[in-house]
């Protein structure tokens, strides 16, 4: 999952990301294991991502709330070409991942502080990680993504009562689940104890694909 040329990059930001998340609590994971596992990896699963009708390095990814940097950063890193934005409501994350981006000499990465429904900008793909259920989630997502374009979003693997709240969304926003991504970390870390019992599991998990096409209803 992970480009070998790209591990001592996202090794370094690990141990950078794991000293801002002392000051700000940006993230449950705290040890270089789990934050490795449960964010860097995590966030790698989008590279699995068959985009064979573009040229990846043509794209444009928004990344909306981003929280402590991912999935944007280690995107960022293995896809040096590609310019990426992302978005938050709270300035401390937005300034804390601007640190980041700082150290890590990161020249692809533009930081807005901003809630999605002022972005103004189309991407080809717009990435949500963690952000909020679909049926709040396709509202704040699916405006900001051009004709035809993308939208993925990082969830587990129980979700069907999710999809099913969100189908009206979906059919007013012309939004088309295309794929099911599913992938599965490592066993090889443990995950920390004060998340929920479903999080704790590594386990499978999946991303979501959608195109987004003209609305089907006014």
């Amino acid at each position: 999952m992970v480009p070998a040329e790209k591990e001592k990059t996202l090794r370094k930001l690990v141990e950078i990301f794991l000293e801002e998340n002392k000051k700000l609590n940006l993230s449950a994971y705290r040890t270089e294991e789990n934050c490795w596992i449960g964010n860097v990896l995590d966030s790698l699963a989008f590279l699995d991502m068959n985009f064979s009708h573009h040229d990846i390095r043509c794209l444009s990814i928004l990344d909306i709330g981003i929280g402590g940097g991912f999935p944007l950063l280690p995107l960022a890193i293995s896809l040096p070409n590609v310019q990426f934005t992302g978005i938050d409501s709270t300035r401390k994350k937005i300034d804390a991942v601007q640190r980041i981006v700082h150290a890590m000499n990161l020249n692809n990465v533009t930081l807005k502080w901003q809630r999605a429904e002022e972005h103004k900008t189309h991407y080809d793909i717009v990435l949500a990680r963690a952000v909020a259920p679909l049926k709040k989630l396709l509202p704040l997502a699916a405006p900001l993504a051009k004709p035809d374009g993308h939208l993925v979003f990082w969830k587990s693997m129980h979700i069907d009562n999710e999809l099913k709240e969100s189908e009206p969304i979906q059919r007013k926003l012309g939004c088309v689940l295309i794929d099911k991504h599913v992938y599965e970390l490592p066993e090889d870390g443990a995950c920390p104890p004060e998340l929920c019992e479903a999080e704790r599991r590594w386990g499978k998990r999946q991303l979501l694909i959608f195109t987004v096409a003209a609305p089907a209803e006014s």
